[in-house]
């Protein structure tokens, strides 16, 4: 199997994104890694990408958009959390459409960011990230289940 999961928080400890990551690392049996990576993708088949999205979006994080060509990974899901589940789709989607990687499906959360305080993922949410990335992979895998 050729899937890897990335995760992007402006939490140094990786935030709710990285509860994401971790279930799906365990999920899959495969590597989780912060943007930007110790290591690249390598032709992945499959790259599921879990980032919080409050405010602009760090350079650092596009430009690790921006350098996922197809020479490294063929497909990516989405999966955003922010106050409006559905902040950086559109942006998101132009960048890999640019480069030939294709979105298969996106996720949005909406997960509140208040004045004070960090967002806090639900146990419904981190299930509904679960079961979203399961049926992506199964669709893409033979060997998942």
């Amino acid at each position: 199997m050729k899937l890897q999961t990335f995760f992007f928080s402006k939490d140094e400890h990786g935030g709710q994104a990285r509860l994401i990551g971790d279930e799906l690392s365990k999920l899959f049996k495969c590597k989780c890694d912060q943007i930007p990576p110790a290591y690249q993708c390598n032709k992945e088949k499959l790259v599921i990408l879990t980032y919080e999205k409050y405010g602009k979006m760090p350079k650092k994080f596009t430009e690790f958009i921006e350098s996922l060509t197809t020479e490294k990974v063929y497909n990516v899901a989405l999966i955003e959390l922010s106050n409006k589940g559905n902040e950086a789709f559109d942006e998101l989607k132009t960048i890999f459409d640019k480069n030939g990687v294709k979105v298969v499906d996106t996720l949005g959360l909406v997960v509140k960011k208040g004045l004070f305080g960090s967002p806090k993922l639900s146990d419904d949410q981190l299930k509904q990230a679960v079961d979203f990335s399961h049926k992506i992979a199964a669709s893409m895998f033979d060997s998942i289940d």
